[in-house]
């Protein structure tokens, strides 16, 4: 007779297409997982971790690779909110009179939010324009280092792995039939204003995003926090 388990519970979420998915908490094996990707303090095996997780705890129902980084993100701090709790209680040091101050966020109320200016259609001069997509694990893992861990070429990699395809008037140009050094000669040879337009897609695409007012105990002093990115809620998962 095998020895008895503890029933887990199941779980439903919304991905930003609209998709539902159903989703367990981590289990002790998760909890393995995750604590040898963070003590190897390598970005690739955490990344791994977080994946393996995500797709256990999904029921391996996801194709992960080709999520966008922002869907995943959503995954994988309701994973976090269901297995450890919702609620969690930060630390902030008041910068008038330096008294440490708690705010709770409630993690399962955290959304993914959308700027009503985002477009992914990008014309860059009336004749010229580029179709981005979001990135992913499959094409630009390095994204989920989070914009504090990507240095300039990183961030050019991340940026010419999301174009879906370039288009003029008459063709339109899929980045799989051209190598690596065409795709970036072609984004080296941009103005600087068509530049800025590619950039603003990465800037105003849908972000993990919380915002919260605090006020000190001690002094009364009132600042506005935003938590933004998995990096960010990692911090106190």
């Amino acid at each position: 007779m095998g020895l008895p388990k503890i029933q887990t519970p199941t779980y439903f979420l919304k991905l930003s297409t609209g998709e539902e998915v159903k989703y367990r908490p981590f289990l002790v094996k998760e909890e393995k997982i995750l604590l040898i990707g963070h003590e190897s303090e390598d970005q690739k095996v955490m990344i791994n971790s977080i994946k393996e997780v995500i797709d256990n705890c999904t029921f391996n129902e996801l194709d992960i690779n080709n999520l966008p980084m922002f869907d995943l993100e959503y995954i994988f701090l309701q994973l976090r909110a269901k297995s450890k709790g919702e609620v969690v209680n930060l630390k902030f040091k008041c910068p008038e009179c330096e008294t440490e101050n708690g705010v709770e966020v409630d993690l399962s109320k955290v959304e993914v939010k959308r700027d009503v200016t985002h477009n992914n259609k990008i014309d860059l001069d009336g004749n010229l324009g580029v179709m981005m997509k979001y990135p992913t694990l499959a094409n630009s893992d390095t994204f989920f280092e989070g914009d504090g861990g990507m240095n300039a070429s990183k961030m050019f990699e991340v940026l010419n792995n999301s174009i879906d395809y370039i288009y003029d008037q008459e063709t339109t140009y899929k980045p799989s039939d051209y190598t690596k050094e065409e795709i970036n000669d072609f984004v080296d040879s941009l103005p600087d204003a068509a530049f800025q337009k590619i950039q603003e897609f990465f800037t105003t695409m849908p972000k993990l995003k919380e915002e919260k007012t605090y006020k000190c105990k001690k002094c009364k002093y009132k600042e506005n926090i935003t938590l933004e990115g998995l990096q960010n809620f990692l911090e106190f998962a």
